[in-house]
């Protein structure tokens, strides 16, 4: 892998198999762009190369379904949808629903683990006892 600084040439996704800038690689660009020019010019030159890409190549990736990476460019106001056209507000939409079920999900998994699991049981069984009791007391008290 080549080593990415400022004055480096993004390398595209093209059609068929080659090799391409991953969602990483674009971030260190970046930051190299910053060291050497600042943010304001860092920001033009990345959304202007960035907007280069093909609509269906490896940066669909990048910004459809890397969190890590819309972090980044948000953090960063940079614009990655540029030239997605009208799919852009669609492609945002569905990066944030992605983090967002994706964080739920994890913090359900994180609930169902080790102890918790153990608690979890013991409350359902005696939410069941409980629940048992008060349906035999009105079925005695009819």
């Amino acid at each position: 892998m080549a080593v990415i600084d400022w004055n480096s040439v993004p390398d595209y996704d093209q059609w068929g198999i080659d090799s391409y800038w991953s969602c990483d690689n674009w971030i260190t660009w970046h930051k190299s762009l910053v060291k050497h020019f600042g943010s304001e010019i860092a920001k033009q030159l990345w959304d202007y190369a960035y907007a280069q890409s093909g609509s269906l190549s490896s940066n669909l990736d990048c910004r459809t379904f890397n969190s890590s990476f819309r972090k980044y460019v948000n953090d960063n106001q940079l614009s990655p949808y540029a030239n997605a056209g009208v799919f852009a507000p669609i492609l945002s939409t569905y990066g944030t629903a992605s983090d967002v079920l994706s964080g739920t999900l994890s913090g359900i998994s994180s609930v169902f683990t080790g102890d918790n699991v153990k608690k979890l049981i013991n409350i359902a069984i005696i939410g069941g006892i409980i629940f048992g009791g008060v349906y035999i007391y009105k079925s005695v008290k009819k």
